[in-house]
């Protein structure tokens, strides 16, 4: 099993999804990477992790997402080692996700880019 690469994204939930995107442009200086109706992936300097700005009560605030090479493999070697899987593999915009359990109970989400190649990709 390959580890974690990095930190992907980090997510905050917000109220206004174009007012926070305004202010996480104009005063802090990101830059708006892609969006959907419900989210937008914004990148900072230098690099590719993103903070995605979301308006979606159901999920974790704040969430943080690590990156992995093929998230079907990592879940299968990571439960073949006796760790528990809070949240099977899941279709999201670049790949796939799960939710692990590290052994004290905290959630580990991790994510793959699949569905771009393995590159990221933004749309904006």
């Amino acid at each position: 099993m390959t580890g974690i690469k990095k930190i992907d994204a980090v997510m905050h939930r917000v109220g206004d999804l174009d007012e926070a995107i305004r202010f996480y442009v104009e005063v802090l200086g990101l830059r708006l990477g892609w969006r959907d109706e419900s989210m937008a992936g914004m990148l900072f300097p230098g690099n590719d992790s993103e903070l995605v700005l979301h308006t979606d009560d159901s999920l974790p605030n704040p969430n943080v997402s690590f990156q992995v090479e093929n998230v079907e493999e990592f879940v299968k070697e990571y439960r073949e080692k006796g760790y528990r899987v809070l949240v099977e593999p899941f279709d999201i915009r670049c790949g796939r996700c799960a939710v692990l359990s590290d052994p004290y109970g905290n959630g580990i989400e991790v994510m793959d880019l699949t569905k771009f190649g393995g590159v990221p990709r933004f749309d904006a």
